[in-house]
């Protein structure tokens, strides 16, 4: 069985767009919704976990997806959306994880998709590209779950603004 970080996205997308999954206690700060951000420029990243007394949070994944895949149920297909993996970082909280050694950076880099990623694949140009940068948090609490909860966050940015 071939296993990789797309089909891994792709059951944990379906999975959020469910429903399943509690969306209201983590959220991005930084960027805001609606920030324009330029190919290749850094840009300013915070996330808030849900950690809390009674609460522990683990890793979590930034990507960077097409808008339509957000906020719409995900079908299990070869191919839901398009988009960019910026990481897997911990999430400081005691007693969780009391000392991290994956901490996200204060900025990622936003990709230049109009260059050739290599191999067979190519670039594409785009403007005013309404993008959704989203985290797929890892948590557990004290009432028990078969493997970590997921949660799932998101803030709508615009990809290469012209206007």
């Amino acid at each position: 069985m071939k296993f990789s970080i797309t089909s891994t996205l792709v059951s944990l997308l379906a999975i959020a767009a469910s429903g399943v999954l509690a969306q209201d206690a983590a959220s991005i700060t930084a960027p805001t919704a609606g920030q324009h951000i330029a190919p290749g420029s850094n840009f300013t990243f915070s996330f808030s976990g849900r950690a809390d007394y009674g609460v522990s949070s683990y890793a979590y994944s930034v990507w960077l997806l097409n808008s339509t895949a957000v906020g719409e149920k995900v079908k299990f297909e070869d191919v839901f959306t398009n988009g960019w993996y910026f990481g897997r970082y911990d999430y400081a909280n005691y007693p969780a994880v009391p000392y991290t050694t994956a901490p996200a950076p204060a900025e990622l880099t936003m990709p230049d998709f109009s260059k050739a990623p290599g191999g067979w694949g190519s670039g594409k140009s785009v403007s005013n590209y309404n993008a959704s940068l989203v985290v797929i948090e890892e948590w557990a609490d004290g009432t028990g779950s078969v493997g970590r909860n997921f949660g799932f966050t998101g803030v709508h940015v615009v990809y290469n603004a012209t206007k």
